[in-house]
């Protein structure tokens, strides 16, 4: 993705442009006055955002949120954790709701499939791991595996790692 350039959703059209000068300003207030990156934009679009993805539900994987400005449009910006993904414009209020049927609504589904897959994934080895070695504190509760499991594989690990030495001494006493 580009960052010296922002798309354009007109007519249900994408046109790569320049940044506006609100962007350049919403960066300048980020960097310079440390302000929220997402702050700066509410600080100079006049209004606030909206998140379109619910916190905790995809994890942290993709946010989307909208800042609908009277002056500027609908400006939208979907990222992650670790970087920008899009940022769009919609400067007709008309282009709005086709924009979100479109586009928005089906990436915002696959992003909810996808954290709920890997939800039901930690559930499943919650499960597994009590199966095994019943209820305890000894399942993790982020990623639902048995710390005993943990345990016993660096315990085998070890064990060959000793073995392993010892045969080692034994060639070299023989030598």
């Amino acid at each position: 993705m580009s960052y010296d350039r922002i798309r354009l959703y007109d007519a249900g059209r994408f046109h790569d442009t320049e940044l506006p000068d609100w962007y350049r300003e919403a960066e300048r207030l980020s960097e310079t006055e440390r302000v929220d990156f997402h702050r700066a934009f509410d600080r100079v679009l006049d209004c606030e955002h909206t998140l379109l993805t619910e916190e905790g539900m995809l994890g942290g994987a993709l946010e989307i949120r909208f800042w609908p400005s009277e002056i500027h449009g609908f400006f939208v910006l979907i990222e992650t954790p670790l970087s920008f993904v899009e940022h769009i414009v919609i400067p007709n209020p008309a282009d709005w709701l086709p924009f979100i049927s479109r586009h928005l609504a089906p990436l915002i589904s696959v992003a909810n499939q996808s954290s709920l897959i890997s939800l039901h994934g930690r559930i499943d080895n919650a499960f597994i791991a009590w199966a095994r070695h019943g209820k305890g504190c000894h399942i993790s509760r982020e990623t639902g595996e048995s710390r005993i499991d943990l345990d016993n594989d660096r315990d085998r690990r070890r064990a060959q790692q000793a073995r392993a030495a010892m045969e080692r001494e034994r060639r070299e006493g023989r030598a």
